[in-house]
């Protein structure tokens, strides 16, 4: 994995100029690219479904969206087994026609998505019932230098969880990713990467997948806790490589190093458009067509 600290550091050695106005500069030519690449195809991995569970709740229509959401593709309910897919409401115009009669049902047939939240109708009748929500989801600057402060004592192999010693873990450090460093002596990591599903603690956190490594008891291990980009690990170095062809172009006029970086840039994207390219711009199997969703819609009184 390229983090944000080891992307901006790359950055810096790639200009010749590592003084910390250039890696500001490079902070902003690299989000950008990321959005550039990420802008240029209906990419897979920008496609996912909720990680923490969303349960119907008795009588209640109305449900916050996981935080990252940009465009909801589809929505399903899980009843007795079964998965129900439900429709996405044309207009606010059909869905507030819906409204205007009260009606309640185990099995919602619409739903209407705006402010950070979804609405289904009729409203749920029942409780806990699984909502899974597919969706596009946003992309975040890079900004947050990596953790490395205190060790990991404990963790085992197939296991989730993580036990650290002389750390202040957070909550907002879900989402990133953990490597604990590798040796060759007893009580240290396997040097990959893994997801943080979620912080409990300042000494304690979950992992998504489960550890492949050795287990680790009573140990003092170096890991690292990194900001990532959305893209593929092949491919993090992409943003690097096009942030430099600004910089040779307009900051620092370079011509041959220009060149050779939007080569690279141009190789990077052909290969990784011939690996992970779908002809399919939307990953769920459905039914119907159905219309990707803008979670930040809101209602206007205006309007």
């Amino acid at each position: 994995m390229l983090t944000y600290t080891s992307g901006r550091n790359l950055f810096g050695k790639l200009t010749n100029n590592e003084e910390s106005a250039n890696l500001t500069l490079g902070d902003t030519l690299i989000n950008e690219s990321i959005r550039a690449i990420v802008r240029s195809k209906p990419w897979p991995f920008l496609f996912k479904t909720n990680t923490n569970t969303i349960n119907t709740v008795a009588s209640q229509q109305f449900y916050t969206l996981p935080h990252d959401v940009e465009q909801v593709v589809a929505i399903t309910i899980t009843v007795g087994g079964t998965i129900y897919h439900a429709k996405a409401a044309p207009s606010r115009e059909f869905w507030n026609k819906l409204n205007e009669y009260t009606n309640s049902s185990t099995l919602p047939e619409w739903f209407f998505v705006f402010n950070g939240q979804v609405g289904f109708y009729p409203t749920p009748s029942a409780a806990s019932n699984a909502i899974t929500i597919s969706y596009k989801r946003r992309i975040f600057d890079l900004a947050i230098a990596d953790y490395t402060t205190g060790n990991i004592s404990s963790i085992a192999i197939t296991a989730i969880a993580v036990t650290g010693s002389g750390t202040t873990w957070t909550a907002k450090m879900g989402g990133r990713y953990l490597r604990i460093t590798d040796s060759d002596t007893a009580n240290t990591g396997d040097g990959a990467w893994y997801e943080i599903s979620s912080v409990s603690s300042a000494t304690a956190l979950a992992l998504r997948p489960t550890y492949a490594g050795a287990t680790i008891a009573a140990g003092s291990a170096a890991y690292t806790i990194g900001q990532v980009s959305v893209l593929p690990e092949q491919y993090q170095e992409l943003p690097i490589y096009r942030a430099c062809q600004i910089y040779f172009t307009s900051i620092q006029p370079d011509a041959t190093r220009a060149r050779m970086y939007a080569d690279m840039v141009a190789q990077g994207m052909n290969d990784m458009k011939q690996e992970l390219s779908s002809n399919d711009t939307n990953p769920v199997i459905e039914d119907t067509g159905r219309s990707r969703i803008n979670a930040n819609l809101y209602i206007s009184a205006t309007a």
